[in-house]
């Protein structure tokens, strides 16, 4: 006999609530919270979340803070978290995508996710990774735990061809009823 557990989940009300008190946390605050979160199951990420990028690395370059800028917070982006469509495990990957406060498209960057350990603790999180950037050239990774019921502290990792997966920033979701 299997015994299910329910999981908590949040109003979209409740959720922007939720995240926007992420916002207080300085980059060096996030560390100790991503450190002692544990890696999420699909069904706690189940459906659509709302994100909300916190901060990014304090060594990160003009550049790149001005791309994240565009992508996050842009006239045409308004990143507004993830949709986690199929399954993952340690042995088997998901898929996903990412939603945008946009009506031309709200829906944009497919993602994998899959099981396995962090680049920065060597701990197990949920990994998603996007196909549509190669990894041996250009790469980005998020990195997710659970830090709380329903709610998911984020690291993004970049990658250049002539480097190593460097930690840009910190994000926050928070996983919505489901319709």
């Amino acid at each position: 006999m299997t015994t299910v557990i329910p999981t908590k989940r949040y109003s979209r009300g409740d959720a922007r609530t939720i995240v926007a008190r992420f916002e207080q946390y300085s980059f060096e605050d996030l560390h100790p919270l991503f450190k002692e979160g544990k890696a999420p199951s699909f069904d706690e990420l189940e459906g659509d979340t709302v994100g909300l990028m916190l901060t990014l690395n304090p060594k990160v370059g003009w550049l790149l803070k001005l791309g994240s800028k565009l992508l996050f917070d842009g006239p045409f982006a308004r990143w507004a978290g993830k949709r986690f469509l199929t399954s993952f495990s340690e042995n088997k990957r998901g898929k996903g995508i990412n939603i945008f406060q946009n009506r031309f498209l709200p829906h944009r960057y497919r993602i994998e996710t899959y099981i396995d350990n962090s680049l920065s603790d060597q701990s197990p999180c949920l990994v998603v990774s996007y196909p549509h950037f190669p990894s041996n050239g250009f790469g980005i990774r998020d990195e997710l735990r659970r830090i709380d019921d329903a709610i998911f502290l984020g690291q993004t990792f970049q990658k250049f061809p002539w480097g190593k997966y460097k930690l840009q920033g910190y994000f926050v979701l928070c996983a919505l009823v489901k319709p």
